[in-house]
């Protein structure tokens, strides 16, 4: 009998400062070293026996993954298996690449190739502006404001201690800084270690005003151009920069004192109409690593939400602007301003406003396109519950398990392979430390595909105290590759679905809230 393992949904990228999944999955050469995952499904009427999963090979040698062999001692049949693998992309260009995966047992070998996308973002000092490289062309965006905390997210400010927010003497005696904050993110992560005392502190919370410029390769007749990656609408390409920007400021922030990039914040109108964000609320250490990766994911949400799911304001302005015969489109631009009438809550159907003006520059005429909309978060829960212990006692040995049920916006348990969940652990100094549940029936997890997630960790005698933890979900993308590139652009994943983070335009102090907490003794 052959081997029937299959991938059903695109493997993708967790970034490696939050540990959460990138806007679509996608992989950025920006970010450099970033961790490849997929899920492995048994599609065979019965369980295959000692099975080993691995990467064979890469279609681009940019692509430098370090080799790792997973063993499963048996894969149950309709049963899905999350593995991952630490790559570097520094080298790669931005486009469509290929990674051969392999499951091999006793009974045969099976080779999977999976397509990903690889973006490039780069950011100019001079003109302040984001650009990112994809096969069908150039997106430039211009943030000309933010949304952000009424104190400026602390930035610029000295700690209570005297000393400016860098990390320590040691660690940047010899170190240059620099003011562009993507080479930050790429040293940060090529370090593969990052600050113990990092507190999170930007003045970037929601995009406000904004500016896409569209450079298409080749230009293009006709009305409409493709989609990038033939998959996609333009808002995961800025979603993307956003996501890193705020990434970006707040490492570069906590290591050089460099966060800003000449980008102003306030000025814009959220429910209360000061254009003032809440602060958030981080204590520093792991606590900051948290609501850093929380607070991306969240305006990853915002944005996309404002943007809608089911066609984008690129695809609509082609839409209402059609050349004339013979007319070649030369460039693009959107001009838009996001709003927030309602808090921006991840997993609950906020909503989320964009006016914009879309403008195409033909070789003969310029036609405009406007309108104002107010659509809704779509990636959400009806509702999630966790169980977990309430006290660990290291010196007994006990494991600490948590198991989380999902439900849909139809109050459907989720199951298997559709979602991605981590738990995210801040103990009592400030360490941070994250495991991964999954729905396979395996280790801690006590039945396949029952909806019930499950992971955990044993802690060490040195881990005492009271820990706080989060139970963080993110969707996936499951678009197939029969689907057209237009029914595919309206499938994103990746999309943060818990609520531990709430920005609100109050000002005070953002809701921040853990899932719960451990007390773990080392002791009798």
């Amino acid at each position: 009998m052959a081997l029937q393992m299959t991938i059903p949904n695109r493997p993708f990228s967790t970034e490696p400062f939050t540990g959460l999944m990138m806007p679509d999955g996608f992989f950025e050469i920006s970010l450099g070293k970033q961790r490849v995952n997929a899920h492995f499904t048994n599609n065979g009427a019965g369980p295959v026996n000692d099975v080993q999963f691995y990467i064979e090979s890469v279609s681009h040698p940019g692509i430098v993954i370090t080799p790792t062999t997973y063993y499963l001692g048996s894969a149950q049949s309709g049963v899905s298996y999350l593995y991952g693998w630490d790559a570097d992309f520094s080298a790669c260009v931005p486009g469509i690449h290929y990674i051969s995966f392999i499951a091999e047992s006793p009974a045969g070998k099976k080779r999977v190739i999976k397509k990903i996308f690889v973006t490039e973002v780069t950011f100019d000092t001079a003109t302040k502006q984001f650009s990112v490289a994809y096969p069908e062309g150039t997106m430039r965006v211009s943030f000309e404001d933010f949304l952000g905390p009424k104190d400026g997210g602390c930035c610029d400010k000295k700690r209570e201690d005297g000393s400016t927010p860098t990390t320590n003497g040691k660690r940047n005696k010899n170190q240059k800084k620099t003011s562009n904050i993507l080479q930050i993110l790429r040293r940060e992560a090529e370090r593969g270690s990052f600050p113990a005392d990092f507190k999170l502190c930007t003045p970037y919370y929601l995009p406000h005003n904004v500016i896409w410029e569209i450079a298409p390769n080749p230009a293009y007749n006709g009305q409409y151009s493709d989609l990038p990656y033939q998959d996609p609408w333009w808002k995961i390409l800025f979603c993307i920069i956003a996501l890193l920007l705020l990434i970006a400021s707040a490492i570069a922030e906590a290591v050089d004192g460099t966060g800003s990039v000449g980008v102003t914040t306030g000025g814009g109108s959220g429910s209360s109409g000061s254009g003032s964000c809440c602060g958030i609320g981080a204590s520093g250490g792991g606590t900051s690593y948290v609501a850093a990766g929380l607070l991306a994911a969240a305006a990853a949400a915002a944005t996309i939400a404002a943007c809608s799911d089911v066609r984008d304001p690129i695809r609509r302005g082609q839409d209402h602007t059609i050349p004339l015969a013979g007319e070649t489109t030369l460039s693009e631009r959107l001009k838009a301003q996001f709003s927030y009438p309602e808090p921006v809550a991840p997993g609950k159907p906020f909503s989320a406003g964009l006016k914009w003006e879309y403008t195409r520059i033909t070789t003969g005429n310029i036609y405009t396109y406007g309108a104002n909309d107010v659509t809704q978060n779509i990636h959400i829960l009806s509702h999630y519950d966790i169980d977990a212990p309430d006290v660990i006692r290291v010196y007994k040995r006990e494991r600490f398990v948590v198991e989380a049920s999902f439900f849909d916006q139809d109050n459907k348990q989720m199951k298997g392979n559709s979602l991605f969940v981590q738990c995210f652990l801040v103990g009592p100094q400030g360490q941070w430390r994250k495991f991964i549940l999954e729905d396979h029936g395996e280790r801690d997890d006590k039945k396949a595909n029952d909806g019930i997630y499950t992971g955990g960790l044993y802690f060490t005698s040195k881990d005492g105290g009271l820990w706080t933890y989060y139970v963080i979900a993110q969707d996936i993308n499951h678009a197939q590759t029969n689907m057209t590139p237009e029914e595919a652009a309206q499938i994103i994943g990746g999309m943060l679905l818990t609520n531990q983070l709430t920005i609100s335009f109050e000002g005070g102090t953002c809701q921040f809230v853990p899932d719960g907490d451990v007390n773990v003794l080392v002791a009798n």
